[in-house]
């Protein structure tokens, strides 16, 4: 049976300007989170394990802890990471990029 190949990501620049800025610890959890997304994408089971919620027009969020939101998007060519904040930056997010 053929494997199937994991998307790209692709980490959007102001994303990765905060990111830099994070402790190492924290930067590592992200970094997990993102792998993991990565490998369950295409797999709607393992959505809801790690915390996938589809926001509406493939934007999508997954929890990193309590408190923390990933925003991302599928793309034709992959994931694209756009944003990481608290459930109310996320929306004040979308409503300025919708």
């Amino acid at each position: 049976m053929p494997e199937i190949s994991k998307p790209l990501c692709t980490i959007d620049p102001d994303l990765l300007d905060h990111l830099r800025q994070l402790p190492k610890e924290k930067r590592s959890i992200v970094g997990t989170v993102i792998e993991s997304v990565r490998q369950a994408w295409g797999a709607p089971h393992a959505h809801s394990g790690i915390g996938i919620r589809n926001l509406g027009s493939a934007i999508y969020e997954c929890r990193i802890g309590l408190n923390q939101r990933l925003v991302f998007q599928s793309l034709e060519n992959g994931l694209y990471f756009h944003f990481l904040g608290t459930h109310d930056e996320v929306k004040r997010f979308l409503r300025s990029h919708r």
